[in-house]
């Protein structure tokens, strides 16, 4: 092991040469925010011309999906380099650094093997389909295709930088017994999925299969390998295994860019830019000043004041993550000046921004109505009256939690009445994205996937009316919402591969028909599925959770006949536990760093509001009219 140093320095040393690409992908990623706004102008422009010249531009949605991919193609490795794709660090997290640095050798290298094998076959497809075109104006798909592979490319030399220093990392404790075993077990999982791959199994079904799948699936989460990469690997090696190595080819080459480059998305991209312009614009702070006035003299009533601004800017930016950072960094100091314990400040800051994915509009409704093939505007309005009963369900607890502890939550002073009006203009900005958003969904002046175009639009325009950007925070705006944006598209492709191979297992089929024969009620089933999703939350983030679970319940809610609308407001209620649920809430450890408290207080304060999203579940389940009313009436 004498040449280890000389070894570590020369794999130190190409990959510094490799991460010269980051200023390609910064500019590339600089690039692709200008045609993200450019993207957003077009849908602008169409509605408005249509509305009123009734003069359509002509060819927007293909348009729309070929600059979609683009944008995300575009951003895709600078997000590796920034380490934003999702992670599940159960074990990496408890490790020391050595030991992170050899498992991180091991799914940086899987994870490269995985792109490559896309960026071989989306190659493979641009020229065995080079006649696939746009219906309206015959633009050929295949550059685009290059394209995206390019920009894989581009992130396949992000993961091969990485795991060079991982290398590096592994040679430098000089304890060959340590190097030979990394190696080993990196290359025994890779031979082996490569041989899975190339022989089917005699005698297995394909249900087992389908099991297997899963299992090797949870154990690449665990080990730490990004959560859209482990879909992409086990979605190919089983369905090479079970419709051979050209089906998994033609899935390959084509998913990504497929599920990408799909105009029912683009919402999706939309309203994450408008959460994002909405954060950067400050009008979270006015909703909090809003609330602060009328309900801050009150018995827990910062807290109760933050849980209604918390509703309320959920309502414009769609996401549970953004309306927690952003009342956190208004309403915490704030609430800590006064007296408030951490423990109820940080739980109800944590755990509000879910209910933003209740209340139009939302991404979570986005994704559960796509995958399920459901309205979209039907779900926003099924999510309202839920959502204000999640928040009112929240408000109740932290009532509670003050009457048994009233030393949490000390009362301040009343802030008269006329400046209290006053500072109801102040949230009119918000009240106007909302209404000209949502209310000309249902006016019908533009659809639900143009209504994300529109308000991101709306938002930036008001946002710079008010002067409330500065160039700082308007490229942070759009960096953030570049990052969210591949974060879930990448997810989304790996749903979609995995997705392919549930239901080419059969199993949502194999268990919706075991369930049919069991000899319990309906509401057992549900209690099961909540149970399980309940489970899976504690260890699985939530926009992954939601997409992987979909298309293994849906069959089973279809069974038994129930509102596809109403199970849409369950899973995502169930998606937006996941958020706040110990050990792995996303929520609890931003809301841990931003508060600087242990990560065991910030369990406890979130427990009692987990309570509350189980109570505001139960009042759903026992009166579906609060999840079918709205829907019902705009029929």
């Amino acid at each position: 092991m004498q040449e280890a140093p000389t070894l570590t320095r020369t794999l130190r040393q190409i990959s510094r040469a490799l991460e010269r690409t980051k200023k390609i992908c910064a500019w590339t990623n600089v690039l692709t925010m200008c045609l993200f706004l450019i993207m957003v102008m077009l849908t602008f422009m169409d509605v408005f011309l249509r509305y009123c010249f009734n003069r359509p531009l002509s060819g927007t949605v293909e348009f729309t999906e070929l600059l979609m991919a683009i944008i995300y193609f575009g951003a895709l490795a600078k997000v590796q380099w920034d380490k934003g794709h999702v992670v599940m660090d159960i074990i990496t997290g408890r490790l020391k650094a050595r030991g992170r640095s050899r498992l991180e050798f091991a799914t940086n290298a899987w994870s490269a093997m995985t792109v490559l094998w896309c960026i071989a076959m989306m190659i493979r497809y641009a020229f065995k389909k080079p006649d696939w075109a746009t219906m309206t104006w015959y633009i050929p798909y295949m550059p685009f295709l290059l394209l995206a592979a390019a920009g894989c490319a581009l992130l396949f030399i992000a993961l091969l930088s990485d795991l060079l220093n991982n290398a590096a990392d592994v040679l430098e404790e000089r304890r060959p017994a340590v190097t030979l075993i990394t190696l080993a077990c990196t290359a025994a999982v890779a031979i082996g999925c490569f041989w899975l791959a190339e022989h089917r199994l005699p005698g297995v079904s394909s249900v087992t299969l389908g099991v297997w799948g899963m299992i090797f699936m949870f154990a690449l989460f665990f080990l730490g390998m990004p959560v859209a990469f482990a879909l992409m690997a086990t979605a190919f090696v089983f369905i090479s295994n079970m419709r051979g190595p050209f089906a998994a080819m033609d899935i390959a080459g084509n998913f990504w860019f497929g599920q990408v480059a799909s105009y029912d998305w683009s919402p999706l991209m939309f309203f994450l830019l408008m959460g994002y312009f909405c954060f950067y614009g400050k009008f979270g702070e006015d909703l909090y000043r809003c609330a602060r006035s009328f309900m801050g003299h009150l018995r827990g009533g910062l807290a109760s004041g933050s849980v209604c601004a918390c509703t309320l800017f959920g309502a414009v930016v769609g996401d549970n993550l953004a309306g927690s950072v952003a009342m956190s960094a208004i309403a915490l100091p704030e609430m800590r000046r006064v007296g408030y314990s951490d423990t109820l400040s940080v739980g109800t800051l944590a755990c509000s921004g879910t209910i933003g994915c209740l209340i139009p509009p939302s991404t979570a409704f986005i994704i559960y109505g796509l995958l399920a093939e459901q309205s979209i505007g039907d779900l926003f309005m099924a999510g309202v009256l839920p959502g204000l009963t999640c928040m009112f369900c929240f408000i109740l607890i932290i009532w509670i939690w003050t009457l048994i502890n009233p030393s949490i939550a000390p009362k301040t002073e009343k802030i008269p009445t006329r400046e209290a009006m006053a500072t109801l203009k102040t949230a009119l900005p918000v009240c106007g994205i909302f209404v000209i958003t949502i209310g000309g969904m249902y006016a019908g002046v533009f659809t639900a996937t143009e209504g994300g175009g529109i308000g991101a639009c709306v938002t930036l325009l008001l946002g710079l009316t008010l002067r409330r950007y500065t160039w700082k925070s308007f490229r942070a705006s759009l960096e953030d919402s570049s990052r969210s944006i591949v974060m879930c598209f990448t997810i989304l492709g790996g749903a979609a591969a995995f997705g392919y191979f549930v239901t080419m297992s059969r199993i949502p089929m194999t268990l919706a028909n075991a369930i049919a024969s069991l000899d319990v009620g309906q509401y057992w089933v549900l209690f099961a599925i909540i149970l399980c999703m309940a489970f899976l939350g504690c260890f699985i983030p939530a926009t992954p959770l939601i997409m992987i679970c979909i298309p293994i319940f849906l069959p089973i809610a279809a069974l038994y006949h129930w509102n596809l609308i109403w199970f849409g407001v369950i899973m995502v209620i169930m998606k937006n536990m996941a958020g706040i649920t110990p050990p792995f809430g996303i929520n609890l450890f931003v809301l841990k760093g931003i508060a600087d408290i242990p990560l065991t207080q910030m369990y406890k304060a979130a427990l009692p509001f987990v309570a509350g999203l189980f109570l505001c579940l139960i009042l759903i389940i026992m009166f579906p009219g609060l999840s079918l009313w709205l829907p019902g009436m705009m029929d």
